[in-house]
């Protein structure tokens, strides 16, 4: 059954995508700081991760499926619950109710990933509106909300008291937002009924993405890569703030941190641009190919940068050309696609990302405490090129 939209009804989807991108960038540049402002140690800061990438990974694809089934707006609202009962948690100065705050934000995250784009995507092909339109859409504002998020991140870190309330400003911040978006997806978001489009059973959606895996091998093949992907992205977004401390005067330029995931989202946006425009003139597969070999050897020439100003320069361009990875990446996807499977398949591709996280945390305890992170990092580069390339040569460059 089609749904169509009106041009209120597509600024409403958009609002909602930034406001709820916006809750999740003011978090960003104070991540680790949420712990370690604490007086906890490093070691406590990389359990609490993973912790947090085991949550997203377990539930991901079950959302996916379930938000298939029930409801996407359902399974959206579902999230930004999770996630606020998770931040709202993260006021502790105990431990385990930090390690439960940052499981409660995980699930929150597995459930609204994925569910509100393929509402969007489905009510816009419906419309008329192309892929790569829409794709590029929901890139442009999710990375301007990131860019914002992170820039006011930064300013309310500044405004912290030190110590273990450095971070409260910020976790008051990103709780409003995310009470906005949630009255936002209540009262503005539309979505037929789930006895209109023929609700379903979890079995029987599972059943359906069982079948689409079989039918098309490409979205194994796919899949591996995006894992690549998310070792490419944990590696980088989890690492980055304590490399680039080192190489600060004093805590006084710790608004830099903000300003740089400003500067990082800012870069993706752009490159989502570019992505788009690049669509138009080269084939999806092979141009998705060359961007992720060109990501890593980027990822490499960051270890060998040992001022704040060129490892800002390098690592934005690293964000440029993740941004035209992802715009490309996620059009590849949607072609493939079915509506009936498409939240179920952006859920898997979450999962493949957030698989691709634990790897590399894992990989990182093993690394960090021999060689720190310019070892790490070229480890890192090195075996994600491997797997790489084994993806590639599975691909079929008629796409």
């Amino acid at each position: 059954m089609s749904i169509h939209w009106s041009p209120l009804e597509h600024k409403a989807f958009l609002g909602t995508f930034f406001v709820s991108f916006l809750a999740l960038g003011v978090s960003l540049p104070a991540m680790s700081l949420i712990i370690t402002s604490k007086g906890f140690s490093l070691s406590y800061l990389g359990l609490v991760l993973f912790i947090y990438s085991i949550v997203v990974m377990f539930f991901e694809l079950p959302s996916g499926v379930f938000a298939d089934a029930k409801g996407r707006k359902f399974s959206f609202a579902l999230g930004l619950l999770f996630s606020l009962i998770g931040t709202m948690i993260l006021f502790s100065q105990n431990i385990v109710l930090l390690c439960l705050g940052f499981a409660f934000c995980g699930l929150g995250r597995a459930y609204g990933s994925g569910s509100l784009d393929a509402l969007f995507i489905e009510k816009g092909r419906s419309s008329g509106e192309t892929l790569e339109n829409l794709v590029f859409s929901l890139d442009v504002v999710s990375a301007l909300g990131l860019c914002l998020g992170s820039l006011l991140g930064g300013v309310l870190l500044k405004i912290g008291a030190k110590g273990a309330a450095l971070t409260h400003p910020m976790l008051i911040t990103r709780a409003a937002l995310l009470c906005l978006t949630l009255i936002m997806t209540v009262f503005v978001i539309k979505e037929n009924s789930m006895d209109e489009v023929h609700a379903k059973s979890v079995s029987l959606q599972l059943g359906l993405l069982k079948k689409a895996l079989q039918d098309t091998p490409f979205i194994g093949y796919f899949s591996l890569s995006v894992i690549v992907q998310g070792m490419l992205l944990a590696s980088l977004e989890s690492y980055w703030q304590p490399y680039l401390k080192t190489l600060l005067v004093d805590d006084s330029l710790l608004w830099i941190l903000g300003m740089v995931s400003a500067f990082m989202f800012a870069a993706s946006l752009t490159g989502s641009f570019f992505g788009k425009l690049l669509l138009r003139h080269c084939r999806a597969v092979v141009l998705y190919c060359l961007l992720f070999v060109l990501v890593f050897v980027l990822q490499f020439f960051l270890t060998l940068t040992f001022s704040r100003q060129s490892f800002i320069a390098l690592f934005c361009l690293t964000y440029l050309l993740i941004g035209m990875l992802s715009v490309v990446g996620m059009y590849v996807m949607n072609v493939v696609a079915k509506d009936e499977v498409r939240t179920s398949l952006l859920s898997l591709s979450s999962f493949c990302i957030q698989s691709g996280g634990v790897l590399i945390n894992l990989l990182a305890t093993l690394l960090l405490g021999c060689g720190g992170i310019i070892l790490f990092w070229r480890v890192c580069a090195a075996a994600s090129l491997i797997l790489i390339l084994e993806a590639i040569s599975k691909f079929q460059f008629d796409s």
